[in-house]
């Protein structure tokens, strides 16, 4: 089913006014902690990107056994060509999410399966609301989590950074903290913060 189809923007919109009533639980099925990646990037005209990311799937059950899959895969980081600029360089920050959403059946049947690639916030609000209430409502679940060590965090993007700028990036000590108090949402809003169509000039 298409993301933007009438059936799905139907749902997204009940599913997302349920789970801002608390009517809906949900729970953190996976969480990949916030990492450093460089891929080519769709995001940029095809260039290189370097960015900070995190995957989280959320699961909610429904009336009758049936359950809902939320899948958020999400970076933030500079469309630079010329890799991780110093803070004044570049352009704004870039945020992309890429989101899939499945519907089981009671017996674990995948009923509905959509997927959608978010560049721009305003183009994909529903999803995007949709993810907003989720991560607001397991916010204290990530609360709970043992802290991560930040060390492994700097050790890992030691390897990609030879002459020491990236670690000493302001982004760079922002995401250590998010990574070392698994601040989930607050990554999640950042990159839809910066999720905004932005277009070279």
């Amino acid at each position: 089913m298409d993301m933007n189809s009438p059936e799905m923007q139907k749902l997204l919109a009940a599913v997302t006014g349920r789970t801002e009533k608390g009517l809906l639980t949900w729970k953190v099925m996976e969480y990949d902690p916030i990492g450093f990646m460089t891929e080519m990037g769709v995001e940029f005209e095809g260039s290189e990107t370097e960015n900070f990311a995190q995957n989280v799937a959320f699961c909610c059950h429904l009336n009758k056994g049936r359950t809902i899959w939320l899948e958020a895969y999400e970076s933030v980081g500079f469309p630079s060509p010329g890799g991780f600029p110093e803070p004044g360089d570049g352009y704004s920050l870039r945020g992309l999410s890429y989101i899939t959403i499945r519907i089981h059946s009671s017996g674990g049947h995948v009923l509905c399966r959509c997927a959608s690639i978010i560049r721009d916030r305003m183009k994909a609000l529903l999803p995007c609301l949709l993810c907003d209430s989720v991560f607001l409502s397991t916010r204290d679940d990530f609360s709970r989590l043992p802290e991560n060590d930040p060390g492994r965090f700097l050790a890992y993007l030691n390897q990609f950074d030879e002459s020491g700028g990236l670690k000493r990036h302001p982004l760079t000590q922002l995401m250590t903290d998010f990574y070392r108090h698994n601040r989930c949402a607050d990554f999640h809003f950042l990159a839809m913060a910066c999720a905004t169509g932005l277009k070279k000039n």
